[in-house]
Protein backbone atom coordinates (compact mmCIF):
# COMPACT_ATOMS: atom_id res chain seq x y z
CA UNK A 1 0.00 0.00 0.00
CA UNK A 2 0.95 3.63 -0.44
CA UNK A 3 1.30 5.91 2.58
CA UNK A 4 -2.34 6.96 2.29
CA UNK A 5 -4.51 6.90 5.42
CA UNK A 6 -6.02 3.43 5.69
CA UNK A 7 -8.84 4.81 7.87
CA UNK A 8 -9.93 7.12 5.02
CA UNK A 9 -10.03 4.21 2.59
CA UNK A 10 -11.97 1.98 4.99
CA UNK A 11 -14.50 4.72 5.70
CA UNK A 12 -14.97 5.31 1.98
CA UNK A 13 -15.48 1.59 1.44
CA UNK A 14 -18.08 1.38 4.21
CA UNK A 15 -19.99 4.34 2.79
CA UNK A 16 -19.83 2.99 -0.76
CA UNK A 17 -21.11 -0.43 0.31
CA UNK A 18 -23.96 1.17 2.25
CA UNK A 19 -24.84 3.29 -0.79
CA UNK A 20 -25.40 0.33 -3.08
CA UNK A 21 -27.05 -2.17 -0.72
CA UNK A 22 -30.56 -1.32 -1.91
CA UNK A 23 -29.56 -1.26 -5.59
CA UNK A 24 -30.17 -4.72 -6.99
CA UNK A 25 -28.53 -3.94 -10.32
CA UNK A 26 -25.39 -2.72 -8.60
CA UNK A 27 -25.28 -5.74 -6.29
CA UNK A 28 -25.76 -8.04 -9.29
CA UNK A 29 -22.89 -6.35 -11.11
CA UNK A 30 -20.61 -6.69 -8.08
CA UNK A 31 -21.42 -10.39 -7.67
CA UNK A 32 -20.87 -10.98 -11.38
CA UNK A 33 -17.52 -9.21 -11.22
CA UNK A 34 -16.46 -11.35 -8.28
CA UNK A 35 -16.88 -14.56 -10.30
CA UNK A 36 -15.40 -13.45 -13.61
CA UNK A 37 -12.42 -15.42 -14.88
CA UNK A 38 -10.51 -14.60 -18.10
CA UNK A 39 -9.87 -18.31 -18.67
CA UNK A 40 -13.61 -18.90 -19.10
CA UNK A 41 -14.28 -16.16 -21.67
CA UNK A 42 -15.84 -17.43 -24.90
CA UNK A 43 -15.67 -15.82 -28.32
CA UNK A 44 -19.25 -14.54 -27.89
CA UNK A 45 -18.37 -13.14 -24.46
CA UNK A 46 -15.45 -11.22 -25.91
CA UNK A 47 -17.46 -9.83 -28.84
CA UNK A 48 -20.26 -8.80 -26.48
CA UNK A 49 -17.88 -6.99 -24.11
CA UNK A 50 -16.34 -5.09 -27.02
CA UNK A 51 -19.81 -4.06 -28.19
CA UNK A 52 -20.87 -3.02 -24.70
CA UNK A 53 -17.76 -0.84 -24.28
CA UNK A 54 -18.38 0.79 -27.66
CA UNK A 55 -22.06 1.51 -27.05
CA UNK A 56 -21.77 2.89 -23.50
CA UNK A 57 -18.91 5.24 -24.42
CA UNK A 58 -20.32 8.79 -24.14
CA UNK A 59 -23.83 7.34 -23.83
CA UNK A 60 -25.91 6.95 -20.68
CA UNK A 61 -25.44 3.43 -19.34
CA UNK A 62 -29.13 3.13 -18.40
CA UNK A 63 -30.17 4.03 -21.96
CA UNK A 64 -27.96 1.33 -23.47
CA UNK A 65 -29.00 -1.20 -20.83
CA UNK A 66 -32.68 -0.77 -21.70
CA UNK A 67 -31.98 -1.33 -25.38
CA UNK A 68 -29.41 -4.08 -24.86
CA UNK A 69 -31.73 -7.07 -25.54
CA UNK A 70 -32.64 -5.50 -28.89
CA UNK A 71 -28.98 -4.84 -29.69
CA UNK A 72 -28.14 -8.44 -28.86
CA UNK A 73 -30.77 -9.59 -31.35
CA UNK A 74 -29.51 -7.09 -33.96
CA UNK A 75 -25.98 -8.48 -33.64
CA UNK A 76 -27.28 -12.04 -33.89
CA UNK A 77 -26.61 -12.78 -30.23
CA UNK A 78 -22.88 -12.12 -30.69
CA UNK A 79 -22.24 -14.71 -33.38
CA UNK A 80 -19.46 -12.71 -35.03
CA UNK A 81 -19.16 -15.12 -37.97
CA UNK A 82 -22.84 -14.69 -38.85
CA UNK A 83 -22.48 -10.92 -38.43
CA UNK A 84 -19.71 -10.98 -41.05
CA UNK A 85 -21.99 -12.87 -43.42
CA UNK A 86 -24.94 -10.51 -42.94
CA UNK A 87 -23.35 -7.10 -42.54
CA UNK A 88 -26.02 -5.02 -44.31
CA UNK A 89 -28.98 -6.48 -42.42
CA UNK A 90 -27.13 -6.45 -39.10
CA UNK A 91 -26.18 -2.80 -39.56
CA UNK A 92 -29.75 -1.84 -40.47
CA UNK A 93 -31.12 -3.69 -37.44
CA UNK A 94 -28.59 -2.05 -35.09
CA UNK A 95 -29.43 1.42 -36.42
CA UNK A 96 -33.12 0.83 -35.73
CA UNK A 97 -32.26 0.19 -32.07
CA UNK A 98 -29.72 3.01 -31.56
CA UNK A 99 -29.24 5.38 -34.45
CA UNK A 100 -25.46 5.63 -34.33
CA UNK A 101 -23.77 4.55 -37.55
CA UNK A 102 -20.35 5.08 -35.98
CA UNK A 103 -21.02 2.64 -33.15
CA UNK A 104 -22.73 0.05 -35.34
CA UNK A 105 -19.87 0.16 -37.85
CA UNK A 106 -17.28 -0.14 -35.07
CA UNK A 107 -18.92 -3.29 -33.68
CA UNK A 108 -19.11 -4.78 -37.18
CA UNK A 109 -15.42 -4.00 -37.70
CA UNK A 110 -14.60 -5.87 -34.48
CA UNK A 111 -16.53 -8.87 -35.86
CA UNK A 112 -14.57 -8.65 -39.11
CA UNK A 113 -11.28 -8.48 -37.20
CA UNK A 114 -12.29 -11.57 -35.22
CA UNK A 115 -13.16 -13.41 -38.44
CA UNK A 116 -9.85 -12.46 -40.06
CA UNK A 117 -7.71 -13.19 -37.01
CA UNK A 118 -9.55 -16.24 -35.70
CA UNK A 119 -10.73 -16.77 -32.14
CA UNK A 120 -8.00 -19.31 -31.22
CA UNK A 121 -5.32 -16.74 -32.03
CA UNK A 122 -7.14 -13.96 -30.15
CA UNK A 123 -7.82 -16.18 -27.15
CA UNK A 124 -4.20 -17.30 -26.97
CA UNK A 125 -3.04 -13.68 -27.01
CA UNK A 126 -5.54 -12.64 -24.33
CA UNK A 127 -4.31 -15.38 -21.99
CA UNK A 128 -0.61 -15.02 -22.80
CA UNK A 129 1.31 -14.19 -19.64
CA UNK A 130 -1.74 -14.61 -17.40
CA UNK A 131 -0.69 -14.45 -13.74
CA UNK A 132 -2.24 -13.99 -10.31
CA UNK A 133 -0.91 -11.74 -7.59
CA UNK A 134 -0.67 -12.77 -3.93
CA UNK A 135 -4.32 -11.81 -3.37
CA UNK A 136 -5.58 -13.91 -6.26
CA UNK A 137 -6.17 -10.97 -8.61
CA UNK A 138 -5.83 -11.80 -12.30
CA UNK A 139 -3.01 -9.66 -13.69
CA UNK A 140 -2.92 -9.18 -17.49
CA UNK A 141 0.09 -8.66 -19.69
CA UNK A 142 0.33 -4.84 -19.89
CA UNK A 143 0.60 -5.11 -23.67
CA UNK A 144 -2.98 -6.43 -23.83
CA UNK A 145 -4.27 -2.89 -23.43
CA UNK A 146 -2.28 -1.87 -26.52
CA UNK A 147 -3.48 -4.99 -28.34
CA UNK A 148 -7.14 -3.99 -27.90
CA UNK A 149 -6.51 -0.25 -28.15
CA UNK A 150 -6.11 -0.54 -31.92
CA UNK A 151 -9.69 -1.73 -32.44
CA UNK A 152 -12.23 0.86 -33.67
CA UNK A 153 -13.71 3.09 -30.94
CA UNK A 154 -11.84 1.23 -28.22
CA UNK A 155 -8.86 3.27 -27.03
CA UNK A 156 -6.96 2.78 -23.79
CA UNK A 157 -9.86 3.35 -21.37
CA UNK A 158 -12.23 1.01 -23.19
CA UNK A 159 -9.48 -1.60 -23.55
CA UNK A 160 -9.16 -1.59 -19.75
CA UNK A 161 -12.96 -1.76 -19.45
CA UNK A 162 -13.15 -4.80 -21.74
CA UNK A 163 -10.34 -6.62 -19.92
CA UNK A 164 -11.96 -5.88 -16.56
CA UNK A 165 -15.26 -7.34 -17.78
CA UNK A 166 -13.38 -10.41 -18.98
CA UNK A 167 -12.16 -11.04 -15.44
CA UNK A 168 -8.88 -9.19 -15.23
CA UNK A 169 -8.44 -7.13 -12.08
CA UNK A 170 -8.23 -3.69 -13.58
CA UNK A 171 -9.95 -0.50 -12.53
CA UNK A 172 -11.38 1.48 -15.44
CA UNK A 173 -10.25 5.13 -15.22
CA UNK A 174 -13.80 6.33 -15.73
CA UNK A 175 -14.40 10.06 -15.24
CA UNK A 176 -16.23 9.35 -11.97
CA UNK A 177 -13.23 7.53 -10.51
CA UNK A 178 -10.62 9.92 -11.88
CA UNK A 179 -12.46 12.62 -9.90
CA UNK A 180 -12.82 10.48 -6.76
CA UNK A 181 -9.22 9.24 -6.52
CA UNK A 182 -7.61 12.70 -6.01
CA UNK A 183 -9.88 13.32 -3.01
CA UNK A 184 -7.92 10.50 -1.35
CA UNK A 185 -4.50 11.76 -2.50
CA UNK A 186 -4.17 9.53 -5.58
CA UNK A 187 -3.51 10.77 -9.08
CA UNK A 188 -6.58 11.22 -11.25
CA UNK A 189 -5.29 9.08 -14.09
CA UNK A 190 -5.13 5.41 -15.13
CA UNK A 191 -2.31 4.50 -12.76
CA UNK A 192 -3.75 6.52 -9.89
CA UNK A 193 -7.18 4.89 -10.14
CA UNK A 194 -5.57 1.44 -10.36
CA UNK A 195 -3.48 2.08 -7.23
CA UNK A 196 -6.52 3.53 -5.45
CA UNK A 197 -8.59 0.40 -6.09
CA UNK A 198 -5.63 -1.88 -5.36
CA UNK A 199 -4.97 -0.32 -1.96
CA UNK A 200 -8.63 -0.62 -0.95
CA UNK A 201 -8.68 -4.22 -2.17
CA UNK A 202 -5.80 -5.09 0.14
CA UNK A 203 -7.60 -3.59 3.13
CA UNK A 204 -11.00 -5.20 2.50
CA UNK A 205 -9.69 -8.45 0.94
CA UNK A 206 -11.67 -8.08 -2.27
CA UNK A 207 -10.76 -8.26 -5.93
CA UNK A 208 -9.62 -5.00 -7.49
CA UNK A 209 -12.36 -5.21 -10.11
CA UNK A 210 -14.97 -5.69 -7.38
CA UNK A 211 -13.70 -2.62 -5.54
CA UNK A 212 -13.94 -0.63 -8.76
CA UNK A 213 -17.52 -1.83 -9.35
CA UNK A 214 -18.59 -0.86 -5.83
CA UNK A 215 -17.00 2.59 -6.01
CA UNK A 216 -18.33 3.34 -9.50
CA UNK A 217 -21.88 2.37 -8.61
CA UNK A 218 -21.77 4.36 -5.37
CA UNK A 219 -20.54 7.52 -7.11
CA UNK A 220 -22.93 6.98 -10.03
CA UNK A 221 -25.86 6.84 -7.60
CA UNK A 222 -24.80 10.28 -6.29
CA UNK A 223 -24.39 8.87 -2.79
CA UNK A 224 -22.96 11.11 -0.10
CA UNK A 225 -19.41 9.84 0.34
CA UNK A 226 -17.85 12.90 2.00
CA UNK A 227 -16.54 12.72 5.56
CA UNK A 228 -13.85 13.96 7.93
CA UNK A 229 -11.39 11.23 8.86
CA UNK A 230 -11.06 10.79 12.65
CA UNK A 231 -7.53 9.44 12.26
CA UNK A 232 -5.79 11.93 9.95
CA UNK A 233 -8.29 14.78 10.12
CA UNK A 234 -8.57 14.89 6.33
CA UNK A 235 -11.73 16.31 4.80
CA UNK A 236 -12.68 13.79 2.14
Amino acid sequence: MNNNCYCCLLMLWARAIRAILANQKAIGEVLLQRDRDPRKVSEKDFFKECAWAIYVARFRVDTVRKKWPELEAAFLHWDYQQVCKNIASVRAAALRVINSARKADAVIQVAQWMCQTGWPTISERLLDGLTKDNQGNFVPDPQLITYLDRLPMIGETNAIFILKNMGYDLAKPDVLLTKLAPKFDYRGDKDGVQQFASDISQLVIERISVVEAVLWNAVSSKAELSFECPRCGGQR
